[in-house]
């Protein structure tokens, strides 16, 4: 499992170095964002199916239908004194969580599932156009993610109707993981008072584009039962960032 604290420190440091590197060489200014995510899978994904399979499915899902959440930090470096070409560096920290109730004839199972990807990313924004408000800039982004899988945690609660019988709980999950994937993002910023700004954007995650392990079967799910592939995994991506100007 990937140590917090290092990640952490990583974060911390990648923060001050920038800050300084963009001090020393860039013309522009260096800002620095806090706000969340939200991350729905698409498609015909592994990973918004649910957890138990319906009939002849055998295929376990990760049971991530609806949208999740994520932290976000970014440091956004100034080219230019325009902030027409910026260099945003990001972390984020992603929180997946799904339920799911089978009832059955003497006892109910509730399960749960939860994976935490801590997410180190550096790409490219573009502002193609000024807006005549609020110092407003549309831009386009692309950004390398570097996701860091936690170790999954599968939770299955038997309820019984009859309370002799104890309830019983599984824990199971996959090991941890590290991919690399693409980020492909439009938004705009603006200025809501001095030094701070708001930042809004959406875009497309593709989370393991290179480091696909098909012996481990597939990204988000908590068992490789009846899975033979890593298929790539998508997600739509929406961030709210509030900004400080340095």
């Amino acid at each position: 499992m990937v140590s917090m604290k290092r990640i952490y420190s990583f974060v911390l440091a990648t923060i001050l170095c920038t800050c300084n590197l963009s001090a020393q060489i860039f013309d522009g200014e260096t800002y620095l964002g806090i706000g969340i995510s939200s991350i729905t899978f698409n498609g015909d994904n592994p990973a918004n199916k649910q957890i138990f399979p319906k009939g002849n499915n055998t295929t376990v899902g990760g049971g991530f239908p609806n949208a999740q959440t994520a932290l976000s930090l970014r440091t956004t470096l100034s080219i230019d004194k325009n902030r027409t070409y910026r260099i945003p560096i990001s972390f984020d920290y992603v929180l997946l969580s799904g339920v799911q109730r089978l009832p059955d004839k003497f006892y109910n199972i509730y399960a749960t599932h939860s994976v935490h990807i801590p997410t180190i990313s550096a790409g490219f924004e573009y502002a193609f156009l000024s807006l005549p408000l609020a110092n407003a800039k549309l831009y386009a982004a692309a950004d390398i993610k570097l996701s860091m899988i936690q170790k999954s945690e599968l939770i299955v609660n038997l309820d019984y109707d009859n309370k002799d019988f104890r309830d019983t709980t599984r824990i199971y999950g996959k090991e941890t993981a590290t991919r690399l994937g693409m980020g492909l993002r439009i938004g705009v910023d603006g200025e809501v008072f001095a030094p701070w700004y708001v930042n809004i954007s959406a875009g497309y995650n593709a989370f393991n584009l290179l480091g696909r392990n098909d012996a481990r079967g597939e990204l988000f799910t908590p068992s490789n039962l009846s899975e033979k592939v890593e298929s790539i995994i998508g997600a739509i991506a929406t961030t709210i960032l509030i900004q400080y100007k340095l």
